[in-house]
């Protein structure tokens, strides 16, 4: 079966970690050289720490993080399902600055958004309370988050995805075929 898989970039799994080193660093510094109360170094040690082993996840997780096929597409950072073609009913791309009902900021975030069928929302297995958060931010409930992938276009994704959606059977191994992914 022919497959598209898109992977994590390993250069903001580097990043993170890099951004991360000088603060554990400097709170280690502070931590051993003062007499002073250490609580605050401790919690930077700790909050900024997270990101080391995060970062290093990242960097070692070689899974493809979504996969497209001829079935449909399975994003590893969602759902556990496969989310099967003629479930999506339309994909748009969405970049956040300030979004949602609870306000939140999402910096340069980058989102494939996708509408599906409401006769396919109960097979769609995940955590209730996740999706309803995602719903309250504005968020159809599956998006894709194009931010830890490698360079992808995304609007030839949604493109694509509107494509396969909408696509035969003969003409979906094509469309995978001749993709520019």
């Amino acid at each position: 079966m022919i497959e598209i898989k898109l992977y994590k970039s390993p250069w903001k799994a580097i990043k993170l970690i890099l951004l991360s080193l000088p603060f554990v660093v400097a709170a280690l510094y502070f931590l051993i050289s003062n007499d002073a109360d250490k609580t605050m170094d401790w919690i930077c040690i700790c909050f900024f720490g997270l990101g080391i082993p995060l970062g290093l996840f990242n960097l070692f997780d070689r899974r493809p993080q979504i996969i497209m096929n001829e079935a449909g597409i399975f994003n590893r950072m969602g759902y556990k399902d496969v989310l099967q073609w003629n479930w999506i009913k339309d994909a748009y791309l969405q970049n956040l600055d300030n979004v949602g009902r609870l306000g939140i900021s999402f910096s340069k975030q980058t989102f494939v958004c996708l509408l599906i069928d409401q006769n396919a929302e109960p097979l769609l297995k995940g955590n209730q309370n996740l999706r309803k958060f995602v719903k309250d931010m504005g968020f159809p409930e599956i998006s894709i988050s194009l931010n830890p992938l490698k360079k992808v276009d995304g609007q030839k994704l949604v493109d694509f995805i509107k494509a396969m959606s909408t696509a035969n059977a003969s003409a979906k191994q094509n469309l995978l075929l001749k993709s520019e992914l």
